[in-house]
């Protein structure tokens, strides 16, 4: 599983979240203090104000009760029925204003209230300061939506920064595969719109060099029909014997490099519709004409991936035409064609019984105009074929790769991703 945190949106998100609440803290640390020494301070004042009221034989009560300030003796109950406490608490407004009461004197909250419960020193009743401060579920309350905002507005924060490179990075990706790239929107901060800005530039340029190399390519293929179809012409002609054969075999062969040409060279995206791969492979490669086929059939098949396995008819065509034509002409039957399903994607493996290739060549084998003829022997061929089904695989979102499979031949595997018809 892939770590969320390892992203620039979750690591801005995370640095934005983590800096909003630092300074919240050093806020309410600073200011909340000097605000609860100063409130503290005023209501210090108030109380002072009821014990000099008492001291001079002053209605103690009226004063404390302009105030604010209920004056009740111990034995007295709040109208609610609330009693003074048992015991002191030390929070910070209680610290602050017992640093201002008399040595002696008793102060404590009631409960997770903002009621302050103050016996002055020397006396034995209690005065009650009712919302003297934030009750404790209220400052939980404020906080958790503090730390809810501060999140949300770093999360917001850090999606839009990361949105030009996100773009970015969907279209290099979809560049990689061959997948038409359109031009990435400049936006962000200037680092970010220069790198798109570039991005743009490489990719109209490889485009442009990519498009030059087609033409040419299908240029020259297309202009080699003609002689090859005179040359077809001219070899009917000739009277049967081997050089007729061997002629009209030389012309086939470079009627397959040109095809392949074309086809390397074609990168128009497959507007065919979905079918399903099993179905296809079955209504193609699955049918037996008689017993003796069926003991030994060149195609094998083994589909298990369902209907679900899905992909543009044209594009399948060609991927199982060029894998079967490298198969037959460089392995030995029986090929072997298995799909199966399994954790989100798609896999369909393609087997021969052939020599397979030297390992420190896999790789080379699927680059364009790469011929292993020491390896596997053959003719008639661009060493195009890999090529071509790579491209095509990647550009339904796929990947190829290829192994010498256990007993011997060439395994390619093709993996996409779960795709619905």
């Amino acid at each position: 599983m892939k770590n969320p945190i390892n992203t620039i949106f979750g690591r801005v998100a995370l640095l934005m979240t983590a800096l909003l609440i630092l300074a919240f803290a050093v806020s309410l640390f600073v200011f909340g203090r000097e605000a609860t020494t100063r409130h503290a301070a005023q209501e210090y004042r108030d109380l002072l104000m009821v014990e000099q009221a008492r001291h001079d034989g002053r209605d103690a009560g009226r004063v404390a009760l302009s105030l604010g300030i209920s004056y009740l003796d111990t034995r007295d109950a709040t109208p609610d029925g609330v009693r003074p406490p048992r015991a002191e608490t030390y929070g910070l407004f209680e610290n602050a204003l017992r640093e201002d009461l008399p040595a002696g004197s008793q102060v404590a909250r009631a409960g997770s209230t903002g009621t302050i419960w103050v016996r002055y020193a020397g006396d034995k009743d209690w005065m009650r300061i009712p919302d003297a401060t934030f009750s404790q579920d209220r400052v939980r309350s404020a906080l958790a939506l503090m730390l809810a905002l501060a999140i949300m507005v770093a999360s917001i924060g850090a999606w839009t920064a990361q949105g030009p490179l996100r773009r970015l990075a969907k279209a290099a990706r979809d560049f990689r595969i061959g997948v038409s790239t359109p031009v990435v929107r400049v936006s962000g901060p200037r680092e970010v719109a220069d790198l798109i800005t570039s991005f743009n530039d490489m990719v109209r340029q490889i485009s442009e060099y990519e498009q030059e190399r087609a033409l040419m390519l299908a240029g020259v293929a297309h202009d080699l029909r003609t002689p090859l179809t005179r040359m077809q012409v001219r070899a009917d002609l000739l009277p049967d014997g081997a050089e007729r054969t061997g002629f009209l075999g030389d012309v086939e062969s470079l009627g397959r490099i040109v095809t392949q040409f074309l086809d390397f060279v074609r990168d128009r995206a497959d507007g065919s519709p979905l079918v399903s791969v099993d179905a296809f492979c079955l209504s193609q490669y699955g049918s037996v004409p008689d017993d003796e086929d069926a003991e030994n059939p060149l195609v094998k098949l083994d589909l298990r991936a369902g209907s679900h396995f899905r992909l543009p008819l044209v594009d399948l065509d060609r991927i199982l035409v060029n894998l079967l034509e490298n198969a037959m002409t460089y392995g030995e039957p029986p090929v072997e064609i298995s799909t199966s399903a399994q954790q989100g994607h798609f896999t369909m493996t393609l087997r021969d019984h052939g020599p397979g290739i030297l390992e420190e060549q896999l790789d080379r084998a699927m680059q364009p105009f790469v011929r292993l003829d020491a390896a596997r022997g053959g003719d008639a061929h661009a060493g195009l074929g890999l090529a071509i089904v790579r491209r095509l695989v990647r550009r339904n979102s796929g990947t190829l790769s290829a192994a010498n499979a256990v007993g011997g031949g060439l395994q390619l595997t093709l993996v996409f991703s779960e795709r619905g018809g």
